[in-house]
This record gives structure tokens, C-alpha cells and sequence, in this order.
């Protein structure tokens, strides 16, 4: 059964001489993977750098994982470009950043199991902002601190509730000192990492 499903690209790695391994979040706030054969040489099914991690798509796929496991590789047939967010190939720092909210996502959300469409949305909006931010170290925190929120692994004292209760777009609006940033920087950081950890470990264990 062919299906078809808008999904972020998250990560892309090559597999064999010509096929690509996509792992991709859907709307609803799941990690799927796909198999795209032969996309490294498919104009006509893969061209003008569709597949590319940041990129919004509709994937036209091939679903015949029904009763087999979670963790199968989808057949990706074909792949339209949505949205490309243009702006953040302006500049090294914004494409950077714009790598790392997907990395970042791609760690924290597991695969085969439904999140929350609160991830979907928050990625997409940060990806559309981190085209213009002025601020892209503000919007990164910002960022961090909404999805480990998310998570329920945040605790929450000053500037991290402040955070939450402003928009991400409104991020360099936030009434924040340079010193609040610092301090807030230095303990999501550290929750970061901790929080990184045990889902690496937790990886590992799955079957």
C-alpha cells in the first residue's frame, strides 16, 4: 500500500553506493525512517536536493511493515518539496543552527513511538525563525528549553518559566539580561546533557 506523509528530514545518511537512509518527524510527532534506492542517482524521483536534513516534504511511500516491528525501513518512492526554508543557507551560523534543532530532535524523539505534535510544531516554527533571528545563541537556548519542557525533564525556575511562556518567536523579545542568558544557558546545558545520556543508553537497550 502506497501512503502518503509530510515529514521534517532529520537525518541523512548514505547507504550502499546510491540509496540514502532518511530518518524523518512526522505532524504527529513521530520518527520514521525511510530507504530512498537509488536516490543518489534518481533525478526524476530525488532531484533538486529534496532530500536534505531540514527539509519539509511530502513522502510518497511504500507501507508493507503492517505486523512486522516498528523499527523496518520504509520504501520512499518519491519526495516534494514543501518548504526548504531558503534562508537558512545564508550564512554558516544559521545552518548550522538549523542542523542542530534537528539533531537535537532526532536524539530526544524515539523511533516507532508518538511523541507529541508539540515537537512537530516547534521545530517547524524554530526552522522558519532561525532564517532571520538576529540572535540564533537566544533562540537556540529558547529552543532547548521548550523541548525539554516538553520532555517534563526541565525543572522550572526563573528564566526557564519566563521562557515558557513566551512564543519562540518572540525569543529575542524575551526580558532577559545578558547575565539571565548566561546563567539559563549554563543550567539547560547541563540538563542537556544528562537528559542525552540516559536516551543514548536507553537506545542501546532496545531490542
Amino acid at each position: 500500500m502506497q501512503v502518503k506523509q509530510k515529514v521534517i528530514i532529520l537525518r541523512k545518511t548514505r547507504y550502499g553506493d546510491n540509496d540514502l537512509i532518511l530518518n524523518c518527524l512526522t505532524p504527529e510527532g513521530s520518527r520514521i525512517s525511510f530507504i530512498a534506492r537509488s536516490a543518489l542517482k534518481s533525478k526524476k524521483r530525488f532531484g533538486g536536493g529534496v532530500l536534505e536534513p531540514t527539509h519539509y516534504i511530502q513522502a510518497l511511500y511504500e507501507d508493507r511493515n503492517s505486523g512486522r516491528g516498528e523499527n523496518t525501513l520504509l520504501t520512499l518512492k518519491e519526495a516534494t518539496l514543501i518548504q526548504d526554508f531558503p534562508g537558512l543557507r545564508t550564512d554558516y551560523a544559521r545552518i548550522e543552527a538549523a542542523l542542530y534543532f534537528v539533531s537535537l530532535v532526532a536524539s530526544v524523539v524515539k523511533e516507532g513511538e508518538v511523541d507529541s505534535a508539540e515537537i512537530f510544531n516547534l521545530l517547524g516554527n524554530t526552522l522558519k525563525i532561525a532564517e532571520t533571528s538576529a540572535h540564533l545563541d537566544h533562540l537556540r537556548t529558547h529552543f532547548e528549553v521548550k523541548l525539554l519542557a516538553n520532555q517534563g525533564v526541565l525543572p522550572l525556575e526563573g528564566e526557564e518559566s519566563e521562557l515558557l511562556s513566551i512564543g519562540i518567536a518572540d525569543h529575542e523579545r524575551a526580558p532577559l539580561t545578558h547575565e539571565d542568558w548566561l546563567r539559563l544557558r549554563g543550567r539547560v546545558k547541563r540538563v542537556l546533557q544528562e537528559y542525552l545520556q540516559i536516551a543514548a543508553q536507553e537506545s542501546r537497550q532496545s531490542p
